[in-house]
Parts: structure tokens; sequence; C-alpha cells
């Protein structure tokens, strides 16, 4: 039983673009199931066409790989956006597997590819929408209307949406479902604009700590994946490198799920080419001192993954092998290096700005959440209380 019946559902709403005549034209929206597949991805290549660029997470390449490895796992439906019965934009929707509030399992729907269980998620960032911007509005308030015909879902989630687009879409929202996080990133552009070196822009601290690295590793080498088999050993590399660090450390590693890694595996063959993936490596003679996995989206490095060796004494083979690779990203015209969403120390010391990133959820209101609410709020009255008397002693 899936949480979205896509028998002939369709929703109409007034947008705010206007033919040449300038009558405002409504916007129909259609869900589509998953048996209608193969039709819909086509046409998502052909919507692709109208676009001056496509964000990758919204690509027909990402979710069309995320379809082939996880559409078995997860239901998913596609909406599809017209005007004048001509097709302008698409989106996925899925329906989340091991969703959880607190200890409280439930029933969600997720716009793009997310919706995984937490062991296989591929952690979608920069998420997006194809659909032209001056139309998402309307759409999302179309979408919202669409889910209400349905009252099986108990919450909607946006996963790492870029938080100015989406607080363009006005979503019905409460303070608690809105979770904004800092996305730390290198400025390429704004240091070529200004013609320095790259080292220039991090703080004195870092740059004193990478020449001291960088003279105590001696006669480093790096290399940029420029094919399929260059990007698969190197990839082989930063799996093995990943999953010694995190196994050590009692956890499993992104890697321990087959999916999760074939799915990676497959996007390598078909991003590498035409340049939307980068495998990176760094090496002291044969010995590998650390590998990135970047990700290309509208000329920006998205540092998806990586792997290092064991810091040996004050040696960081993940700053040096992250600072490599902002040096080869600046070499290439790249306009940032982006570490993602997150505040570590490391990602603060290697970069120069931040972005945000939103998760969204509206929640329908369930007895469930109420009853969860209560105990929160119950909880955090005691903390409190025992902080009030511990500092009273």
């Amino acid at each position: 039983m899936t949480l979205l019946d896509c028998s002939h559902q369709t929703i109409e709403t007034l947008s705010n673009t206007s033919d040449n005549q300038g009558t405002a034209q409504a916007l129909s929206l259609a869900l589509h199931d998953s048996s209608q597949k193969e039709v819909c991805l086509e046409l998502w290549k052909s919507l692709e066409s109208q676009f001056d660029e496509v964000p990758l997470m919204c690509s027909h390449t990402w979710t069309s790989t995320w379809i082939e490895f996880y559409g078995d796992l997860i239901p998913y439906s596609f909406v599809v956006a017209s005007q004048a019965d001509k097709p302008c934009g698409i989106c996925l929707v899925t329906e989340g597997i091991d969703q959880f509030d607190g200890p409280l399992a439930i029933k969600t729907l997720h716009l793009g590819t997310a919706g995984e269980p937490a062991a296989d998620s591929v952690c979608v960032e920069y998420n997006a929408l194809l659909v032209p911007a001056e139309l998402q509005r309307d759409f999302m308030q179309g979408l919202m209307e669409l889910f209400e015909q349905n009252r099986s879902w108990d919450a909607i989630h946006f996963d790492g949406f870029a938080s100015a687009e989406l607080e363009g879409w006005d979503l019905p929202c409460s303070e608690e479902g809105l979770r904004k996080i800092e996305s730390r990133y290198f400025d390429l552009k704004l240091i070529r604009e200004e013609e320095r070196e790259v080292i220039s822009g991090f703080g004195y601290s870092t740059r004193k700590n990478l020449r001291k690295n960088m003279k105590s590793y001696g006669d480093l080498n790096s290399q940029w994946a420029e094919t399929i088999e260059e990007a698969e050993e190197i990839f082989a590399d930063l799996v093995s490198l990943h999953q010694t660090r995190w196994q050590k450390e009692g956890q499993p590693g992104s890697y321990a799920s087959q999916r999760f890694t074939d799915f990676h595996k497959a996007l390598l063959q078909k991003l590498v080419p035409t340049g939307q993936m980068g495998l990176f490596r760094v090496k002291l003679g044969e010995d590998v001192i650390g590998c990135v996995q970047v990700l290309i989206d509208r000329n920006r490095v998205l540092c998806y993954q990586g792997g290092s060796a064991e810091y040996k004494g004050k040696l960081s083979p993940g700053v040096i092998a992250d600072y490599f690779c902002i040096e080869e990203c600046f070499h290439r015209g790249f306009d940032a290096y982006d570490f993602l969403a997150g505040n570590s120390h490391h990602k603060q010391k290697m970069s120069t700005h931040h972005s945000y990133l939103t998760w969204a959820q509206i929640k329908r209101p369930r007895w469930k959440f109420t009853a969860l609410n209560t105990l929160r709020k119950i909880k955090q009255t005691m903390h409190l209380v025992q902080k009030s008397n511990e500092d009273a002693d």
C-alpha cells in the first residue's frame, strides 16, 4: 500500500506567469506512478534541454541512476507540471522507508532522491527541482494541494535544499520543522579574481600547518582521474581508506552498504566522462595519503566523500588531501569548493565562506506528534531544573 494514489490525480493552480496577451496561465500538476517510469524519465531528459543550467541532484542522470539502485526499495512517483498542455517541469516524490521522529516510526514523503534508510542513504544536498524558477512557488502550492488528496502520510520532508531557494516557496512549516545548516566553502572565484595564491585564503594557523605538513611529507604527488579506469582505481583506494578509518572507530562506514557503493560505481561511469564527478588522490611514493570524491554542480565543486591515511604524529593527511584538491579545482576554473552541510573544525579552517542548506518538515496534526512534543518539553524542563539545582549547589 503506497502513500500516494496515482490514479488520475491532477491539480490546477493559477500561475504568476502570463502568455503573450498578459493572461495568467494555469499550472497543472499530474501524478504518475513508477509503472510509467520509462515515459517520465524520457520526458525528464527532454525537459533538461529547456534549462540553461540543470542542478546535478535533479538531473536525469542522477535521478535515473538513483531509481536503478533504490527503486526496488523506495516507492516513488513523478509529478509533472504543465502549462497549456505542454510539460514544463518534473519532480520525483519518494515514500520514506524506516523513517523516524525520535522513537516514533512515521510515514513520510520526500522530494527528490531521498527517503532511504540511514545506512543506505545518499544524503542528498543541494537538492533541487527541475521546474523553472518563476514557477516553483506555484508548483509547490499545487504539490501541497495534490498531497492533501491523500491522508496516509504523517510528514513531508524537503531534504537538503538551498535555504534561499526553499524560503521562496512559502511553505507552511513551523519553526520546529526547519533545520538550517551551514555549508562551508572555499571561494575559488574570489581568489582567482584577486589574483592571489590559494594558500593565502586560509587563516594564519592553517597556512602554517599546511606548510609544515607539506615539508614533513616531502615529495607528494597528486592525480585527478582523467579516465574511467583511473577513477575506478582511485575510488577503490578511497573506499578502503574510508572503511578502515570508520571501522577502527566501531562504525560500519558508508560503504558497508552495497547498495550505496554500487550506486556510486554506476555514477562514476556516467559522470566522470561528462566532467560532473572528480576522483582525486594524493600519494607519497606508492603510499596513498588521501582520496577525495567530488561532484560538480553548476561549476561548484561538492566535496562528497573522502578517505585518508592514519594520522602520524602531527601529520594531517586529510588536510593535505583537501588542500591539494582545492588547488587542483582552482586551476581547473571552478567557482567554489564546498564541504557541504556541517560546521566541523576541519571544515571551518579549510573554508573561507558559508551558505546555508535547509531540511524542512511539514507534519500532519497527529496525536503521536503532540504526545512526543509534550514528552520533549517535559525532558527540557527537567534538564533546566537539574541545571538550576547544580548551579545553586
